[in-house]
Order: C-alpha cells, then structure tokens, then sequence
C-alpha cells in the first residue's frame, strides 16, 4: 500500500474525494436544498384544503410514487447509465415543479404533479448512490457515501431556512424556487457528463477487484462456505426498509410523544438541529471508524441504536432525556444508513450495484411511506407500549443484519 493510500484512509483529506463525488454531492445539495415538496409535503397539502382522507390518500400517493421512482431509477441506471439517468430526471423535474407553481392551489393537479415529481426525484438516489460508492476513491467505501452525505444534510437544513425567509404559506414561489434548483442540478450535471461517464466506465473496467474477496459478490467468503450474495444483498434491502420505517417515527411518533411536555413543539425544532449538527460534523469522523469494523456487526449496531434512541427520546419525561436520546438516534443514523449503501457497493457487482442502490433507495421510499402513520397510531394509542415495540423491532433488524453477514469459519468482514 503506497503512502499517498494510507493517507487518504487515515485522515479525512479533501482533495481525496475524486471529482465524480463533488460532482455528485454538489448537485444532491442543490435538489435537497429547495426540496421544499419532500420536507414540507403535508404542511403543503393541508394548505390548500385537503380533508384528512384526502390528506391520507395524497401522502400515500407519494410515498407509492416514491418506491416506483426508486426502482425505475435502479433499473434504468443499469441499462442506460447512472450519469444520463440523473441528467434525465433533473431535467423532467424542471417542468413538472414549474407547472406545480402554477397549478399548487388546484387539489387535484396539484397531487398528480406532486406525485410524479416526487418519483422523479426519488429515481436520483440509486444512480447517484452507485456513482459515488463506485468512485475511484481511494480510501474506504463508508467513508465517502459519508462525505456525500454531508451535502444531503447540509441542503436538508437551508430548505428550512429557505421556507421561513420566503413564507410558509408561499408554496407557488417555494415551488418556482424548486424548478430552478432542478435546472440548476441539470445544467451541472449535462456540464459534467464527460467526466462522470468517465468515472462510469472506470468503475465497470475495475469489476469490483480491489474490494476484500469477503465482499467479492462472486467469491467464496475466506475459507468457509459463503452464503449466497444475493440473499446476503436482500437481507442488507430488508433490514434497511424496517430500519427506515422506524427511523420515519422522528417525523411522526417523535413529535407527537415530546409534544406533552413543556414547550415541546420548540423541542422538536431543537431535535431536529441537533440531529443535523451531529450528521454533519461526526458521521464523516465515524465512517474511519466503522471501516474498521465487522460490517454486518456494525450494521446491526446502527439499526439497533437508532430504535433505541427514539424509544428514550419518545418515552422521555424532560428535555434532557430527550435530546440525549435524539443523539442516540443521531448515531445509529450516522453508522446504518452511509454503512448500508457501502455494503451493497461491496456485496453487488459493478453492473448490478446501481440496481440494488435503487433497491435500497425503494426501501427507504417505503419505510418513509408506512413509518410516520404506523407512528402516529402507536403513540397515539399506547405510546409506552408503542416505544416497547420500537426497541425490540430494532433490536430483532439488528440481528438480522448481524446474522446476514456470518460466514461458516466467522472470519473478519469490513467495509474496505
């Protein structure tokens, strides 16, 4: 190993990141800074007048539209390429947000519109996912699906600040930002497509050969007998979507629990910062870390702190416990979520990492689709009860995703 490698992979180094990451994550910060449909989705529709049925059936318009984005966007990135596929939907997404401007006080257009350009956007995360954990980054895969992710994070907080600066009620204008933010995206993407078909075709010509033969998709696992990789990618998309549908309950079940307490509607804005912050400043640090580890172990570290985590926040009589609870959450998301998208680059094949990206995303889509009502029912009928549950179903994926990486002789597996 020469010098100049391990010093990308001892220490977060910039200039380490290759362009088609930059590229990538760049352009995942503008489409999630002016996401206001994405964050402000509910507060959009019961603005115009939906009744709590129709509300019910345009969320879950959505999230639907949402998991068919994600595996259009998989597969389509198999057969024509990452790099076209997020050219493709930052360019139809800049017509369908326009027309959503226009239309955003009509119930009816205005879902239909919300709908597809919520499956368009969606389609954004496997290809995207694939061009990055398939860069020719040189240290570990978690590492750089981390360094991405400080970009998505970092857009996620300015589309608040977006929203109280422009008006909450202003949904048109929100919507007309949204639409020069995807043709923003479109024009530094179509700008930078020689270089990311570049890095596209380097990723194919590499197959996979210098990932650790324990994550070698057509490899036995050391010297013991292998389960099938299929089955071993499968188990990492399961896991995944029941860890998101109870990650989901920090939009739903969250809320609701800490409204009780004193001033909790300012509890929960100060949750949500709080959980920014953390993504932002340690899950980078973290990825140095997790790398060393046991994927599978560290996985199932990740899921089972974040169930644990919200059930002490949900359950908590004070600020205190809460907040504490909420950097637990903070931490099993910085360790899953970046580790899940590492391990299916690892597991999957060049040719097939954008398809089981798009897999994973259809899982989050899902998870989102299902978490937030399943949350705001438990807590609403029994939320002792309810947070109970949390923790043993985050405890039960944990192992689930632990046992998906067991090999007959137990050798060491790491994200590398």
């Amino acid at each position: 190993m020469s010098s100049l490698t391990v010093a990308v992979i001892g220490r977060p180094n910039l200039r380490s990141f290759p362009a088609e990451v930059w590229i990538i994550s760049v352009a995942t910060f503008l489409i999630r800074s002016v996401g206001f449909l994405a964050l402000y989705s509910t507060v959009f529709y019961t603005s115009i007048g939906l009744s709590a049925s129709a509300l019910s059936l345009a969320l879950f318009a959505a999230g639907f539209a949402g998991v068919l984005g994600s595996l259009a966007g998989g597969w389509s990135a198999t057969r024509f390429g990452s790099t076209d596929v997020l050219i493709a939907g930052a360019v139809l997404n800049v017509p369908l947000l326009f027309a959503l401007a226009l239309m955003s006080t009509n119930p009816a257009s205005a879902i239909v519109l919300a709908s597809f350009s919520v499956a368009v956007t969606q389609s954004f995360a496997g290809p995207a996912a694939a061009l990055v954990t398939g860069s020719n980054y040189r240290g570990d895969t978690v590492t750089v699906v981390a360094f991405h992710r400080i970009f998505l994070s970092s857009g996620v907080t300015v589309a608040p600040i977006a929203v109280a600066l422009v008006g909450e009620d202003n949904f048109s204008l929100l919507f007309f930002l949204s639409s020069l933010g995807s043709l923003s995206t479109a024009a530094l993407l179509l700008r930078e497509r020689p270089r990311l078909r570049a890095a596209e075709q380097r990723a194919a010509t590499r197959k996979g050969s210098a990932s650790p033969k324990e994550f070698d998709a057509h490899s036995p696992v050391g010297t013991g007998e292998s389960r099938s990789p299929t089955a071993r990618l499968w188990a990492i998309v399961v896991v995944f979507g029941i860890a998101m549908t109870v990650y989901a309950q920090s939009m739903s079940g969250t809320p609701l629990s800490v409204a009780r307490l004193s001033d909790g509607t300012q509890l929960f804005s100060v949750l949500l910062i709080v959980n920014s912050l953390f993504i932002i400043a340690f899950e980078l640090p973290l990825s140095f870390i997790i790398a060393k580890l046991r994927w599978n172990y560290a996985l199932g570290f990740g899921i089972s702190v974040t169930g644990v985590g919200l059930a002490v926040c949900g359950a908590g009589t004070s600020w205190t416990v809460c907040i504490f609870g909420f950097v637990l959450f903070s931490l099993g998301e910085a360790i899953f979520i970046p580790l899940a998208s590492a391990s299916i680059a690892k597991l999957s094949s060049s040719s097939e990492n954008p398809r089981y990206q798009g897999y994973l995303s259809a899982a989050q889509s899902i998870g989102f689709a299902v978490g937030p009502g399943i949350g705001a029912f438990g807590v609403l009928h029994d939320g002792a009860l309810y947070w109970a549950l949390v923790v043993q179903i985050s405890l039960a994926a944990g192992a689930v995703a632990v046992a998906a990486g067991m090999n007959k002789d137990r050798s060491p597996n790491r994200v590398g």
